[in-house]
């Protein structure tokens, strides 16, 4: 893992090579979703319907490689969906599914769009105080 901070051509090249990753949408219990990712033990999302998880998963994953480019080191590699092995306690509905980082929005977290400089990665929209 590269720790130097890098500069603009980098963290373009970086956004520009992020792939998809595997995520699993969980029903919980009290109703609603789960999403997770097996590459990503931190970056984790909730919604009350389907929909909701997974646009809330976006932007997990999004925060998630934001931070590891932003701070010079590389991404775990994406697993392959068909090698990974469902767990037994898996709740029924569980589903696997490709999930893709919103690149220009990453862009314009990292003040890599003209005219918008960086915002905080770890906030997202449930997260503002406002």
């Amino acid at each position: 893992m590269n720790k130097n901070k890098p500069d603009r051509p980098a963290l373009l090249r970086a956004i520009e090579g992020l792939a998809a990753y595997p995520a699993m949408l969980l029903p919980t219990a009290e109703g609603g979703f789960e999403v997770i990712f097996p590459n990503l033990p931190r970056a984790k999302a909730y919604g009350a319907d389907r929909d909701v998880a997974l646009a809330n998963g976006v932007e997990a994953l999004t925060a998630e490689l934001g931070l590891a480019v932003a701070a010079g080191e590389t991404p775990p590699r994406p697993s392959e969906p068909a090698l990974l092995v469902a767990d037994d306690d898996e709740p029924a509905g569980a589903e696997l599914l490709l999930l893709s980082p919103d690149k220009q929005a990453l862009r314009r977290r990292l003040g890599l769009v003209k005219g918008e400089g960086p915002l905080d990665l770890g906030l997202g929209r449930l997260g503002r105080g406002k």
